[in-house]
């Protein structure tokens, strides 16, 4: 059978005295799933994954999940419509999801290896450029595959080559296909891990991969980062990509954190824009964003005076989220609990709202915010986990 085994999560105590019967513990699972879930379990060292059919309202617990037996590490990547990509240590695996509401294996293939960033981009409806293995390294050089995403099969792989310095280290943070182009922000730093006073986009040619230039915003440092959504598109093809340069990822604070734009039919920075998001937020740094839509954005950002040490980056309640106006340059606090816990934390549906995911010292739960009018609600509960620590919308 190509379906997943179900297993309950309630607690140790449970698992430890469960039966062996498969079919009496089975939960009664969402056949209507639409959106996907990764979850974390670090007591028993269990990372599961949960289909939910709404995100708006409701609630959901981890007793209802699936776990992909023997490949503990899976990591989400991206979805199309109707299907889910997960990594693990040596293959990209394509699911559905079956008559019975469990993930469905739909073809696999042999990857780069495993990170807990994977960075991609769909180059058509069935064309994905992927580097799935380590992420860092000092020569500037980094694998990719093109998989035929209908067949799940390898149509080509090579190399790019992102320009550093010696002696530093290469990360690259995205690939964006922009009007026949491949746009590779990457953060550029020192041995240490520091990056350097300004913010490297490499670009290639989208159908030889060809090396053709390098830009470089100065303004900021560490543009993006593959494990959060971090540029989007205005409606009139320009293209904004948000800072990244906290001490979380890589350090440069020196510089604020800000947002750079390339206009539509250019491939260079724009001189005359900037928005500088530290200089509006006390002094504080971003971590990801998520275009909404009419020039307006939500923003990730670590409150620093929560901070303590580094791993209160991701561990403990400290980000914030902000309702940005592109335009005007301002920003306004959103009416959201402080949460944990930054990674594939945004993303829009397809009613052109946006998923928020918040793990609160209260709850953990997906806030949907209405850019008809700015609104915020609570919508799903998750109980059960001790973070969601991913949201991906197939629908």
């Amino acid at each position: 059978m190509n379906r997943l085994k179900t297993i309950l999560f309630a607690s140790i105590a449970l698992i430890s005295a469960m039966s062996c019967d498969d079919e009496k513990n089975d939960p009664v699972l969402d056949r209507d799933a639409k959106h996907i879930l990764a979850l974390s379990l670090p007591a028993i060292e269990s990372y599961p994954f949960h289909l939910i059919g709404d995100a708006t309202s409701g609630t959901a617990d981890i007793s209802q999940s699936q776990e992909i037996p023997n490949i503990p590490d899976n990591v989400p990547v991206t979805t199309q419509q109707g299907f889910i990509f997960l990594n693990s240590a040596d293959r990209l695996t394509k699911y559905s999801v079956d008559a019975d509401g469990y993930l469905q294996n739909e073809g696999e293939l042999p990857n780069l290896g495993i990170s807990g960033g994977p960075v991609y981009e769909f180059l058509s409806n069935n064309r994905l450029l992927i580097s799935t293995g380590p992420r860092a390294n000092e020569s500037g050089v980094f694998d990719y595959q093109i998989v035929n995403t209908t067949t799940m099969t390898e149509e080509s792989k090579g190399t790019i080559a992102l320009p550093i310095d010696e002696n530093s280290t290469a990360i690259p943070s995205n690939y964006i296909l922009k009007e026949g182009k491949v746009y590779v922000p990457y953060i550029h730093t020192d041995l240490d891990y520091a990056a350097y006073d300004k913010a490297p986009v490499a670009i290639f040619d989208a159908v030889t991969m060809a090396y053709e230039k390098t830009i470089y915003e100065e303004r900021t440092a560490s543009l993006g980062y593959s494990v959060v959504s971090s540029h989007g598109f205005a409606e009139n093809g320009d293209l904004y990509l948000i800072s990244c340069n906290s001490n979380y990822w890589a350090a440069n604070e020196e510089l604020p954190s800000g947002i750079a734009r390339i206009n539509a039919g250019e491939s260079e920075f724009d001189e005359d824009y900037f928005f500088n998001i530290t200089a509006k937020v006390d002094g504080n740094h971003t971590g990801g964003m998520l275009y909404v839509g009419n020039n307006k954005a939500i923003i990730q950002v670590f409150n620093g005076d929560l901070i303590t040490e580094y791993r209160d980056y991701q561990n403990a309640y400290v980000i914030d989220y902000y309702l940005a106006d592109l335009s005007a340059q301002t920003v306004e606090k959103l009416d959201l609990p402080t949460s944990k816990y930054p990674r594939k934390a945004l993303e829009l549906l397809k009613d052109g709202t946006a998923a928020i995911v918040i793990n609160s010292e209260q709850d953990n739960a997906i806030y949907i915010f209405d850019p008809a009018d700015n609104s915020v609600t609570k919508g799903l509960t998750y109980t059960g986990a001790e973070y969601i620590n991913a949201f991906m919308t197939f629908e």
